[in-house]
């Protein structure tokens, strides 16, 4: 049997290292910041969360802000069918809508390097799948399309 750990940063940051998972620590988070997932269009974060018994897994989309309505009506079936994730909008006065995926790992009681990478495999997959459909769905905004708002909102399908 694999041991267990109450996993900190450093024990974080070795498991992703040994599953050759690229990742980095900046200086303006305390998040493991996942690199792989942090390429995909449409992603602005992606990063892991080490709380003293979980871990947080976080990735943050950016919508267009016409894509509130129609991902709106569209949450509760993309919550379904990835029942690991949770999912749901942030929308502030400062930024850009957001869509957050995310999903906890609690180690309280020890965690194994295999369930820790079964953990973020899964995720990992969940969110690769989810922003796909998003991209799908034309709500994710993207910093370097020049294309205007209001073409895009066409294209926005509800399934």
């Amino acid at each position: 049997m694999e041991p267990l750990f109450v996993p900190d940063t450093d024990q974080v940051q070795r498991w992703l290292n040994e599953g050759s998972t690229t990742n980095y620590i900046c200086e303006h988070c305390d998040g493991i910041h996942l690199s792989e997932l942090q390429r995909m269009d449409g992603v602005l974060d992606s990063r892991i969360f080490v709380e003293s018994d979980h871990l947080i897994l976080t990735t943050e989309l950016e919508l267009r802000p016409t894509a509130i309505l129609p991902l709106t009506i569209e949450i509760g079936r993309l919550n379904v069918a990835f029942p690991n994730c949770k999912i749901f909008m942030e929308v502030t006065d400062e930024a850009l809508p957001k869509l957050i995926i995310m999903d906890t790992l609690h180690t309280r009681a020890g965690v194994s390097f295999s369930q820790f990478r079964h953990f973020l495999l899964m995720m990992m997959e969940s969110t690769r799948q989810l922003t796909s459909d998003c991209q799908s769905m034309g709500v994710l905004s993207y910093p370097d399309s020049p294309q205007d708002d209001d073409e895009q909102a066409d294209h926005v399908s509800l399934h």
